[in-house]
């Protein structure tokens, strides 16, 4: 928000992002075979600018759309994990 406000020319006051989820994981407590996983995740954003709401809009899009968590959790990416024991591969 704070990176794309001057494009905007909108002055935000405060800005506080609440961020809650919920999540999957019953094949931790063997009562499924279900991996474990988000099943949804919600960002409330409360915003106190002085900025007409339009302007406000346009500036929350652009942010969302330039938000790497927002955007990786929206489309599959392949994880890879490696691990090392004493800087050795753990294979």
């Amino acid at each position: 928000m704070a990176r794309f406000a001057p494009l905007y020319e909108v002055p935000v006051e405060d800005a506080t992002a609440d961020v809650r989820a919920t999540f999957r994981n019953t094949e931790k407590y063997d009562v499924d075979d279900a991996p474990a996983h988000f099943e949804e995740v919600s960002i409330e954003l409360a915003l106190v600018s002085s900025a007409p709401s339009d302007a406000v809009r346009k500036l929350v899009s652009h942010a969302e759309r330039a938000c790497h968590a927002a955007q990786s959790l929206r489309h599959p990416v392949t994880i890879r994990l490696s691990s090392t024991l004493n800087r050795q591969p753990l294979l």
